[in-house]
């Protein structure tokens, strides 16, 4: 975290404190003369870096209330920009707060209130110095402003009240109607509650209860509640002095109380406010500032370099995580390799000693292997001659003069057709009636072409048919010819 340095800035002197801890820590006080600037140029540079927040409390301030088209967008900020040069010439250092919407007419306005330190030469001492060390500036901020964001914590805030508060720049007398900020006026010289302040302070709160009525912002019938924001021992230097009425009725609020609800550590001496208001100003981020743009450059490119600083950081806890991740991965893995390695040593080991303890094989264990591996290929296969021989003993059937002398079967793998083929004998008192072999070996044929058979051809007839071949005569010497022959080959459809 950088270090905060809270400037509070009243008529007479500047006073700078360090925001830590919750703690509200004093530095210096440096006079509204040349040898206090010069101090406080001295002081900036020794503190090097670190944001600085600047809190004014002056009687040059001015409060304006009005009724604006609610718009939003550019044109909002445009519009907001020139009421505000017109409202208060003359000084960059003005802001508006939003009120809401205005219901009461047909015309959804928003209702504004416009906040101005009038005399920038208060403050343009002071942020010359800033501005020559390029110092951070987060906010110029406003005791009126301040204490509307207060009153919020009281115990019970009334529809309309005054809440009086104590500073080295003086008494601050706030009014707050429906909730929010409307009137603020500060007494110089009456920064604390003594025996010859007391009477001065009643009269302070006498007046401005006068110039409310006076101003029609405070109805002439009615109680105004007077919430007093000290400490005990001050508050009864005031209170003999406090008479209610039916026009006020008077409240101490204590700062010690108020200051620990809103988390302020460090205790708070006397009735002075300014270490309360400075802890609320550090701490929430949501308060109307009045600097221009220009006055907080160097704070925006602060925010920037934090804003990358940052996303540096979160890039490198992301790639460490995940350096993290793989690191564990990668012992998991390892771990797991160990494990595997020590099982498979063990299952070597086991299966060494099996080996050992069986009998003398009558052949190498590699031969054995390989003839196995042959075995159950071949019980695998799907290939059976018991088809092809079915269907050749259905066709040998249906001509019983024929015999069968050898078969030739063959298969490939797979689901190709089952093919072989058959030689079979003829009678020999056949020999003579060429015709008739020539009948039998079709018929024989056609039988075997049936359904499943496919391809069934005659691979050698019993006669010569061809025209190119010569006639032979038998040389039997008992005259009697040889048995003729027929040889048929046919496969089967697939998947049979």
């Amino acid at each position: 975290m950088p270090a905060r340095h809270l400037l509070y800035l009243d008529a007479n002197a500047l006073h700078s404190f360090r925001w830590q801890q919750g703690s509200v820590v004093p530095t210096g006080r440096y006079t509204a003369d040349d040898e206090g600037i010069k101090a406080f140029a001295d002081a900036v540079r020794r503190a090097g870096s670190g944001l600085y927040t600047l809190l004014v409390d002056v009687v040059e301030e001015g409060f304006h209330a009005d009724t604006l088209p609610s718009v939003r967008g550019p044109d909002r900020a445009a519009m907001l920009e020139r009421k505000r040069s017109q409202t208060f010439f003359g000084t960059p250092y003005s802001g508006a707060l939003s009120r809401g919407i205005d219901r009461s007419g047909r015309r959804r306005d928003e209702r504004f209130l416009f906040v101005a330190l009038t005399r920038p030469a208060v403050v343009e001492p002071w942020l010359q110095v800033l501005r020559a060390v390029n110092a951070p500036l987060t906010g110029i901020h406003s005791v009126a402003l301040v204490i509307d964001s207060l009153i919020q914590r009281l115990a019970a805030p009334a529809e309309r009240c005054l809440l009086v508060t104590y500073a080295p720049g003086g008494m601050r007398q706030t009014f707050v109607d429906q909730g929010h900020l409307r009137f603020s006026r500060l007494a110089p010289n009456l920064h604390a509650i003594t025996p010859d302040t007391a009477a001065r302070c009643a009269g302070e709160i006498l007046k401005t209860h006068s110039y409310l009525i006076s101003q029609r912002m405070l109805p002439r019938s009615g109680q105004l509640p007077v919430y007093i924001l000290s400490d005990a021992a001050d508050h009864a230097h005031l209170a003999p002095l406090l008479n209610a009425s039916d026009e006020r009725i008077y409240h101490h609020t204590d700062i010690a109380e108020l200051g620990h609800k809103i988390g302020l550590n460090a205790p708070i001496s006397g009735s002075d406010a300014t270490p309360l208001m400075l802890h609320w100003i550090a701490r929430e981020s949501g308060l109307l500032q009045l600097a221009p743009a220009n006055e907080r450059r160097f704070f925006r490119v602060w925010q920037a370099r934090q804003a990358i600083i940052g996303a540096g950081v979160a890039l490198c806890a992301a790639a460490l995580l995940f350096a993290g991740k793989l690191w564990f991965d990668t012992e998991a893995i390892k771990e797991s390799t160990e494990q595997l390695r020590s099982d498979a040593a063990y299952t070597q080991r086991s299966l060494s000693q099996l080996q050992a303890a069986l009998p003398v094989l009558p052949a190498p264990l590699d031969d054995l292997r390989s003839a196995f591996h042959a075995l159950d290929a071949f019980q695998a296969g799907k290939a059976s001659p018991r088809p092809w021989l079915s269907h050749l003993s259905v066709a040998l059937d249906a001509a019983p003069e024929l015999a069968l002398q050898s078969i030739q079967w063959q298969s490939d793998a797979g689901d190709t057709p089952s093919k072989g083929v058959a030689k079979l004998r003829l009678p020999p008192q056949m020999a003579v009636d060429r015709r008739a072999m020539v009948d039998t070996a079709e018929r024989f044929l056609a039988d075997l072409a049936r359904p499943p058979g496919v391809a069934a051809r005659v691979t050698r007839m019993p006669v010569e048919l061809q025209s190119d071949r010569a006639f032979r005569s038998s040389t039997d010497p008992a005259g009697q010819p040889p048995a003729p022959t027929l040889e048929v080959s046919f496969a089967l459809g697939a998947g049979q």
